[in-house]
């Protein structure tokens, strides 16, 4: 151990100089740094974390008195390896690491590791050696400061570690409001679309006007859909079982290329395309609708066949293929899954017709509140970095 190691030991677990030079980065020193005097009340980063990494056990048991001194918890470890899992399992709000331990220049491989896990955390490196190339490439790698091993550097240590630790708790508790302020916010925003949505139906059910997804005088509104199969009999049975009185419209289309000829002139809600066509497989005429009208409800199916093969019925959506009927052998099975589609399209209209409604009647307030949103946003992330 070098004298000035010895020395520096011997400070830090010891009582402090009353005239500190506060140099630090090599010996340079430090515009403002703060006196060792002793503290009149317990520092704002009282009850933080640090990690102190160093080959030499009474190097981490002297800044442990230092630290612990000033209301600071203080983990101290020889080992590399167990310090990466401290990092891992544990938030420290500062660590102190030296940059010979385990091996000359090994500590930087901790630093950049912690910068990766760790990124809240600041990293101070300690070294013993006054090297220009090794101050270079810890800034590089991400360290806060780097502090010489010696005796006058010690006040400027522990003022450098509590200013790091009170300024990551001031961020924290600025980011958890800030986080309440948006949850918040998001829950304003809820409240007043409800209660946007509740106005809206009382004002419909007043005025007699008709709900969305209804036609005239109540009645249910028309559900245009397109069936792909090259089979003509199939419309037929569908049509008795989703009847155009109850509101469902059927359009068939004999091909692949037929049906995306027509799906591009009348834009209908719901899709049905059989798996086996004579052009294209139904898969891909699926995808290609879902291109073309994105807001149709996509549907591969195939029918029961005359030696009495099962159906099956798939809802095909962007990411996900779902089996609405895993095995059917009536089309009056297909009653059941398609109301609920129809439901679902209804509420769909519904809601879109509710956020029209309250953007128009919200227009000035929308506007502030997306802005102030972005601005809490941005503070977030600036304050993660």
């Amino acid at each position: 151990m070098t004298p000035n190691r010895v020395s520096f030991v011997a400070v830090a677990a010891g009582s402090l100089p009353s005239g500190g030079s506060g140099q630090a980065q090599s010996g340079r020193p430090q515009a403002g740094a703060p006196s060792g005097g002793p503290r009149e009340a317990p520092p704002p980063a009282a009850g933080q974390e640090i990690l102190v990494v160093d080959a030499d056990d009474k190097v981490i048991k002297g800044l442990d008195r230092l630290l612990t001194r000033v209301g600071l918890i203080v983990t101290g470890t020889s080992d590399p390896l167990r310090a990466r899992d401290q990092l891992l399992n544990k938030f420290f709000a500062v660590a102190l690491i030296d940059i010979d331990t385990p091996t000359p220049g090994g500590g930087l491989e901790l630093l950049q590791f912690a910068r990766e896990r760790s990124p809240l955390t600041s990293i101070v490196i300690m070294s013993a050696r006054k090297s220009f190339e090794l101050v270079v490439k810890a800034f590089r790698a991400g360290a806060a400061d780097v502090v010489l091993k010696e005796p006058d550097v010690v006040p400027y240590l522990r003022e450098r570690v509590l200013d790091a630790a009170t300024e990551l708790k001031s961020t924290s508790e600025r980011n958890t409001l800030l986080e309440e302020v948006s949850e918040t916010h998001e829950d304003f925003l809820r409240k007043m679309r409800d209660l946007s949505k509740q106005i809206l139906d009382l004002e419909d059910r007043i005025l007699g006007r008709s709900q969305p997804g209804e036609g005239e005088g109540g009645e249910v509104a028309t559900v245009n859909v397109v069936l792909v199969d090259d089979d003509a009999a199939t419309v037929a049975q569908l049509e008795q079982v989703l009847t155009p009185k109850a509101g469902w419209h059927f359009r068939q289309a004999l091909t692949g290329g037929e049906a995306l000829d027509i799906v591009s002139q009348i834009r209908p809600q719901v899709v049905m395309v059989k798996e086996n066509l004579p052009d294209l497989p139904g898969s891909m005429v699926v995808k290609t609708v879902k291109s073309a009208a994105p807001d149709a409800v996509t549907l591969l199916y195939t029918p029961p066949s005359r030696r009495g093969g099962a159906g099956e019925l798939k809802l095909v959506d962007a990411s996900r293929i779902m089996n609405l009927i895993p095995s059917f052998s009536d089309h009056k099975q297909l009653l059941e899954p398609l109301e609920e589609i129809r439901e679902a399209l209804r509420q769909k209209t519904k809601e879109r017709r509710y956020l029209q409604a309250f953007r128009q009647a919200n227009f000035d307030f929308l506007q502030r509140y997306n802005a102030l949103k972005q601005r809490i946003q941005a503070a977030l992330e600036k304050g993660k970095k």
